[in-house]
């Protein structure tokens, strides 16, 4: 679930840009202005409070859907490990008594030892398929569940910003500071875990 930050960063990287373009071409934009008044007195800045962000981080770490999630997927996967390595000592096991009964010369006859060693030979390249397949379905879901969570963000924002009170809503890893007065992390965090509460409590 690591890739979600990265994913999430790419995506408002971009925001970013746009935002420096923005500031820099729009009429709209604040500007610095001289204040007329003694020559100790510093140019002050009229500062715009239409911008948020939030730290994505910082958000998952304490998004109780996104830890529910993850903690069903850290199951999964645990649940498919012990199955492959339930199967792997079971071959380990057949391929241990075959090599001792090789060098007993246990086998009535060459082919039954040959034909042994094929079926083997096959339960191998099953488990290396097997592990594959797992890996792969694991890695699938993985990255439905991002797709879902980040979906689940992305329209929880566009439900919150209805009013158009943000321009826009950054990613704080995108930038090296942002006063923190802008930092709306606790509140979208609060308001995604109640509303989840809520879908968990009718689903009950």
């Amino acid at each position: 679930m690591k890739n979600l930050s990265l994913i999430i960063n790419a995506i408002l990287f971009i925001a970013v840009i746009v935002l420096f373009l923005l500031h820099f071409n729009s009429k709209s934009c604040s500007k610095v202005t001289p204040q007329k008044s003694s020559s100790k007195e510093a140019d002050t800045v009229q500062v715009k409070d239409d911008i948020a962000f939030i730290n994505v981080d910082t958000l998952l770490k304490h998004y109780k859907f996104y830890n529910d999630i993850e903690s069903k997927l850290m199951e999964k996967q645990k649940g498919m490990e012990d199955d492959l390595n339930r199967k792997s000592a079971v071959f380990e096991k057949e391929a241990a008594e075959f090599q001792k009964k090789v060098k007993n010369n246990s086998f009535l006859s060459q082919e039954s030892a040959q034909r042994q060693e094929q079926e083997l030979m096959e339960k191998q390249q099953n488990l290396y398929k097997l592990r594959e397949d797992l890996s792969d379905e694991l890695m699938k879901e993985s990255q439905n569940l991002e797709k879902q969570l980040l979906d689940t963000v992305t329209n929880f924002l566009k439900e919150f910003n209805k009013d158009m009170k943000y321009r826009y809503i950054l990613n704080s890893a995108s930038f090296l500071y942002g006063n923190q007065g802008l930092n709306i992390t606790d509140t979208i965090t609060g308001m995604l875990n109640s509303r989840y509460q809520s879908q968990v409590s009718l689903k009950k």
